[in-house]
């Protein structure tokens, strides 16, 4: 199936990473954050100077006992952060050299289809990869007493500095993305999609089987799941269920079952800084310090966003990479006030409008910066932010319908089928500089705990 949007935008950035691909050092220290998996109530197993090793579970989730938060790599454990009401904000994991991990039971690919069912959630609990997989709706954890009806893939994302979809095959292995294709369909037995560009090919890509391919065409957010769901397998209402994936993730839960062992690299993009040479592909150990990445000369004046520019979340130096994101963004933190601005032809100026005259070329890249550009103002209903809506809802009744706290307006709109990155650009380009992303997370967290 082939999916098109011609809504949406490509937001032109100076400082797209390369594809040049750079190995970070074995990490000195690492951070397990709780709140990277919104919704999970952390239990700890392990406390201040304990040692740890390797795949050895570190904490649990009260709601689901079963599902096991472990340890990226070996070490002790110098620090636990707690926030307001005892809450664990971040645990801290001086590294060491050591070896040794915890084993899981190994398979020959051709025997992965043939594990037993509860012996693949088994693994897939205690090793600490099931957080990988998430379900909509409410983007969080997959939980693991609901099967879904289908499952989607995600391959390569449309946001700015987002990794290439061609260099992360490269380092991919195709046993071990069969192996965990095959492995969730054994949990599952349902279909399996994975959406890739239009006019993208890859001989390990398409050699795989079980999986049902498609592929999409279009501008920004046309790369989001939750249009490749919307538009593939819609989610009717709440007990609907749909599970998803990234490509690296699956990678990961295939070497777990091919070896054995917790596969704990990934690869990101640096994206944003005026030093282009730091803007590249990195392997990465999952846990590391942004410092990690050795940027901090070039980074002074920029605000650090673990993600893209449109949907990620401030971070600083010391904070690690968010567990889900491959992608830290550097944006300009200065402003400096126009006199009269409001009269320039705005010649310079990021226009999705037809306000300035910079609208007249899009195609020429600018770097921005983290001003608003005003101060929020009562809803504009111009049309701005449903052209930049792929999904098939009314955002502006939507958000009207939320902010009301009206449930059943809600259920009727669709908001079972979104999520607040669906949104990113409506808050790009929204001439309320409302917090679109804040109130579809919170229609979602009033209508589950209501629903």
């Amino acid at each position: 199936m082939h999916i098109f949007s011609n809504k949406g935008h490509d937001l032109n950035l100076t400082g797209s990473p390369s594809n040049e691909i750079q190995t970070i050092d074995f990490p000195k220290q690492i951070s397990l954050v709780p709140s990277d998996f919104m919704g999970v109530k952390p239990k700890l197993l392990k406390k201040e100077g304990d040692s740890v090793i390797k795949g050895q579970p570190i904490y649990f989730d009260k709601n689901d006992p079963n599902v096991m938060f472990t340890a990226f790599c070996s070490g002790k454990i110098s620090e636990i952060v707690f926030g307001e009401r005892r809450t664990i904000q971040t645990i801290k994991i001086s590294t060491n050299s050591s070896t040794e991990e915890v084993l899981f039971p190994s398979h020959a690919l051709v025997d992965v289809k043939n594990i037993d069912k509860s012996k693949v959630m088994e693994i897939l609990t205690s090793s600490g990869l099931w957080p990988c997989i998430r379900r909509r709706p409410f983007s969080k954890i997959a939980e693991t007493n609901k099967m879904p009806k289908s499952i989607f893939i995600t391959t390569q994302s449309t946001a700015p500095f987002s990794p290439n979809l061609s260099i992360l095959c490269d380092n991919l292995h195709i046993d071990s993305l069969q192996a965990g294709i095959d492995a969730l369909h054994v949990l599952t037995g349902v279909s399996i999609n994975m959406v890739l560009p239009k006019k993208f090919m890859n001989e390990k890509i398409m050699s795989l089987k079980n999986i049902k391919s498609h592929t999409f065409e279009g501008k920004h957010p046309s790369g989001n799941v939750g249009f490749h769901i919307a538009t593939i397998d819609p989610i009717e209402n709440k007990d609907d269920v749909v599970w998803y994936i990234s490509i690296q993730d699956l990678n990961a839960i295939g070497i777990l079952f091919l070896e054995g062992k917790i596969d704990n690299k990934k690869i990101i993009t640096i994206g944003g800084l005026s030093a282009e040479s730091k803007n590249k592909h990195f392997f990465i150990y999952r846990g590391s310090l942004v410092s990690d990445l050795k940027v901090s000369e070039t980074s002074r004046g920029y605000k650090i966003i673990s993600g893209d520019p449109l949907s990620g979340n401030i971070i600083s130096q010391d904070d690690s990479i968010s567990f889900y994101d491959e992608t830290v963004s550097f944006i300009k933190d200065e402003f400096e006030r126009e006199f009269m601005g409001w009269l320039n032809p705005g010649l310079h100026k990021y226009s999705l409008s037809r306000t300035f005259l910079s609208s007249l070329f899009f195609k020429k890249n600018k770097q921005l910066t983290s001003a608003m550009n005003g101060s929020v103002r009562t809803i504009i209903p111009i049309g701005a932010i449903e052209k930049m809506c792929v999904l098939n809802v009314l955002p502006t009744m939507l958000l009207k319908s939320i902010i009301a706290e009206d449930i059943e307006m809600m259920e009727e709109l669709g908001l079972y089928e979104c999520s607040p990155e669906d949104f990113s650009l409506c808050s790009f380009v929204d001439a309320s500089k409302m917090d679109i992303m804040g109130i579809v997370q919170k229609g979602l967290d009033f209508i589950e705990m209501e629903g």
